[in-house]
């Protein structure tokens, strides 16, 4: 049998809190372990359970996810750290990069690819699913495009 991963919840919102919880249970690789909407409580929580993954939303009640991230990390350093967000924003992403996550995930997402993402966080190291890199990546693409242009490709000329 696999290795149990322990999960830190660390979201506001209850409603999505217990469903992610409930997606989790029905997978024998996590086990919820304590879950709060206060970035101060996850710290604690974190220092004291050391669990192997925490789940933490852009914005909590009392603090934001990415400072939550950054001491959470100082607590338990080998903690899995994946920040939830509502879009796909390339600077909340690089921020929580640098601050000590792993991995992002769209609140969106289709329950079947949180799960398979997560999975692959655990099991193979992988930091971005391939739907978020997408969205990701078309919105760096368009912001950085003056408006009305299109990018052209051409063939690489041959000396």
């Amino acid at each position: 049998m696999s290795h149990i991963n322990r999960v830190l919840l660390v979201e506001p919102s209850k409603e999505h809190r217990e469903r992610i919880k409930y997606l989790l249970e029905l997978d024998p690789l996590f086990e919820v372990v304590a879950e709060t909407g206060c970035g101060r409580d996850a710290i604690s929580l974190a220092g004291s359970l050391k669990p192997e993954v925490a789940l933490v939303a852009v914005e909590l009640h009392d603090m934001k996810g990415i400072k939550t991230i950054q001491e959470m990390k100082k607590m338990n350093p080998q903690m899995i750290v994946v920040l939830q967000a509502e879009s796909a924003d390339v600077g909340h992403f690089f921020e929580a990069l640098k601050r000590g996550a792993q991995g992002y995930l769209l609140k969106s997402l289709h329950p079947a690819s949180f799960h398979e993402y997560l999975r692959s966080l655990v099991i193979e190291d992988v930091t971005l699913p391939r739907e978020l890199g997408y969205q990701i990546l078309k919105q760096f693409v368009t912001e950085n495009i003056p408006h009305g242009i299109r990018p052209l490709l051409s063939r690489k000329r041959q000396h």
